[in-house]
């Protein structure tokens, strides 16, 4: 555990509190993103002016490392003490009744369902966590014998029971009278450890001499009998790890198998050593089924992983070059099989536990020994919490196997937390938006009308991959949509055009999208929408001038990008089963002539027929395809055209906008790079699942319109 500072704490209670809970908070070990909890009780004024005894938690939904003083919920102390006087009470009235404890209610955020927990303890500064030192004692048979004889008298012990209302009953009548004195931590089994202290400093001092003794029993009970089962040797190299979560292989048909079944979400892989070293033992499969850590972490990281086995999955037919459709679909077919059988196993659990409809985030853990974990979540934040939380459980099965075995609540009791309406508020979150759960990918999306989509994608609730040749742009564009909404983007250097480009940066369009999308996956787990984007000015030539090296770069980056980009992506969405939408951003010059710009204009018209083609074949499989016919967009690239072409003519640009703004329907010069993205938009959601080979006009004269 880190250092306590006493320059660093603050000299205020609450200061110190907030200290207390940024260092528990920031230790992996100790807590995982989301849990834990810490309090104190100080005296203070309420909104009368009144001096009142006060309880200070952590409100609901806060994240102990990055919680400041607005994230804790104050509370008046005596109509707290209420909640000793009753013998029952509902969730609802316990909430109710918390409500109307609150001391600025107006203020502070919701009380948290550990907050009765808080209030009974008989101290003045509290931290709760979910340390694996402790549930490696807890989490076993003989729990209590385990935290005697590692803790003495220095901690009490509290059998299971359910948080809220019924562990704050339990406390109630442990603390009448049971407290013994110089007792310091309360080791609640299959819970975590509570410590306090008359300070902060005491407190955080007394949790990691408490954590201390427990690493210190494990280590004593490893030495004493050192693992029967010593760990396999892993048979795959790095490559071959990182091949396996590429575009054609697992983690697109395990999310399209999860989204068909109700539960859209994005994955996170970790094939890190440490991970496959604690998933690769030949008893890890029987052991992982028993459950998690925590009640807590049945709600972050699902109620037990899926183990698969790589050879039952299809896994060892995969090879890292795997590219036709035949291949695809037999490794496919048995990895689909191994989901649903796992979905039919989990209706049969919950039903046999008075739940007749499953929850849809049935599944957040797939683990595959020697290839690595899939985690899922309703956005990658969420499914990088699942992460921290299982890499905290198997550190915590672990000791509990070499302490005695590993052992985590029976099926009723994991049945009632999982499904517990007070946790699950917490995961749940607001309305849907339009694309929740999609993945999309924006080629060219470092400016103009590509920035514009990728950022109108991400507010409506998409993760977005920003590729661009100019890295660093599509790297700032990541970073703000990152900034507004974490873990959402990220941003990738792809050359569309660097086969023709005598000095490439990148490989050749078919490489250089293949690595673009095997980021995509690797990161997000799938891919469900494709907005191709990139784009190029013309060079101004008459055609009795025009040379072919102008011909080449403008059907590089128009079409035969946009070819390279839509065999890779349709690949995913044919493994994912769950459709797909494929957007291109064509122009007017494909529908009318435009002169010295017949390569730019030809471009675009072989990009039109291309699209037309691929909505014929790839309709039938719910993967539409449509493109956008944009004119005179307030883009980078339109104002450089509007400069050359007023060299050209001897004009000033403000003449040509005025030209444009007269020919124009709408009698505006440019259209904003938005409404390009709000047509994207469209053909991105649902209500868009019958359109496909359409093309939307955007701006610009009545000579652009299809005819």
């Amino acid at each position: 555990m880190k250092p306590w500072y006493d320059s660093e704490a603050g000299a205020d209670e609450i200061s110190q509190l907030v200290y207390l809970s940024n260092l528990v908070g920031s230790d992996l070990s100790l807590v995982q993103p989301g849990g834990g909890n810490t309090s104190v009780k100080i005296e203070e004024e309420d909104i009368f002016g009144r001096t009142v005894r006060a309880l200070v938690v952590k409100g609901s939904g806060t994240d102990l490392r990055t919680i400041t003083a607005a994230g804790f919920t104050h509370l008046y102390m005596d109509r707290l003490a209420m909640l000793q006087e009753r013998s029952e009470m509902t969730d609802e009235e316990m909430m109710a009744l918390m409500r109307a404890c609150m001391v600025f209610a107006d203020r502070d955020p919701v009380p948290s369902v550990e907050t009765p927990l808080h209030s009974l303890l008989p101290a003045k500064f509290i931290a709760h966590t979910h340390d694996v030192a402790s549930l490696s004692l807890t989490d076993t048979p003989s729990a209590r014998a385990h935290v005697e004889r590692a803790f003495g008298k220095d901690v009490a012990f509290l059998e299971y029971v359910r948080p809220g209302f019924p562990l704050a009953k339990r406390l109630a009548e442990m603390g009448n009278g049971k407290w013994e004195m110089g007792v310091r931590a309360l080791a609640m089994e299959k819970h975590g450890l509570c410590a306090w202290g008359e300070t902060a400093r005491e407190c955080y001092e007394n949790l990691a001499s408490i954590i201390g003794r427990a690493e210190e029993y494990v280590a004593a009970r490893r030495r004493a009998a050192p693992s029967a089962h010593p760990e396999e040797s892993l048979s795959l190299s790095k490559d071959r790890l990182e091949g396996r979560a590429a575009t054609d292989e697992m983690a697109p048909v395990i999310r399209g198998e999860l989204m068909r079944l109700g539960w859209p979400c994005v994955l996170a892989f970790d094939d890190s050593p440490d991970l496959l070293e604690a998933i690769s033992g030949p008893r890890f499969a029987e052991i992982a089924a028993r459950g998690v850590m925590t009640p807590e972490h049945i709600l972050r990281a699902g109620v037990r992983p899926l183990v698969l086995d790589a050879d039952a999955a299809g896994a060892q037919q995969l090879t890292p070059d795997a590219q036709n459709t035949e291949q695809a679909a037999r490794v496919a077919a048995p990895l689909r099989e191994t989901v649903r059988a796992a979905h039919q196993a989990y209706t049969r659990y919950a039903a046999a536990n008075g739940q007749a409809t499953p929850v849809a985030d049935w599944l957040k853990l797939i683990a595959v020994p020697g290839v690595g974990v899939f985690f899922a979540g309703k956005d990658r934040r969420n499914a990088l919490i699942a992460r921290d939380c299982f890499r905290a459980t198997v550190q915590a099965m672990a000791g509990a196997e070499a302490v005695e075995s590993f052992q985590f609540l029976s099926d009723a009791d994991a049945c009632e937390m999982e499904y517990w309406p007070l946790e699950r508020r917490k995961i749940e979150g607001a309305a849907r938006k339009a694309l929740d759960g999609k993945v999309a990918l924006v080629i060219g999306g470092a400016s103009g009308i590509g920035r514009a989509t990728a950022l109108r994608f991400a507010a409506e609730g998409a993760h977005v991959v920003v590729a661009d040749l100019e890295g660093a742009q599509a790297e700032a564009v990541a970073s703000e949509i990152n900034a507004a909404t974490p873990e959402r983007a990220i941003g990738l250097t792809v050359d569309v055009a660097s086969r023709h480009s005598g000095e490439s940066r990148n490989p050749s369009p078919p490489e250089s999208m293949e690595a673009a999308i095997h980021q995509t996956v690797l990161h997000f787990g799938g891919l469900d929408i494709l907005f191709y984007s990139a784009g190029v000015a013309p060079e101004l030539h008459l055609v009795s001038e025009m040379d072919d090296a102008e011909v080449r770069r403008q059907l590089a980056v128009h079409y035969e990008g946009a070819v390279a980009a839509t065999r890779v992506a349709s690949q995913v969405m044919l493994a994912q089963g769950q459709g797909g939408r494929l957007i291109y951003n064509a122009s007017k010059a494909a529908f009318a002539s435009g002169e010295g710009a017949a390569a730019y204009g030809a471009s675009k018209a072989a990009l039109v027929h291309y699209v037309r083609n691929v909505a014929n074949e790839l309709s039938r499989h719910g993967i539409t395809a449509n493109y956008i016919n944009a004119d005179a967009i307030d883009t980078p690239l339109f104002r450089r055209l509007v400069s050359e072409r007023a060299v050209a003519s001897d004009r000033t640009e403000a003449e040509m906008l005025a030209r444009y703004a007269e020919r124009s329907i709408f009698r505006t010069a440019t259209v904003p790079a938005q409404a390009v993205a709000d047509a994207a938009l469209w053909l991105a959601s649902e209500a868009s699942r019958y359109t496909s080979g359409c093309v939307i006009t955007v701006g610009g004269g009545a000579e652009g319109m299809p005819r």
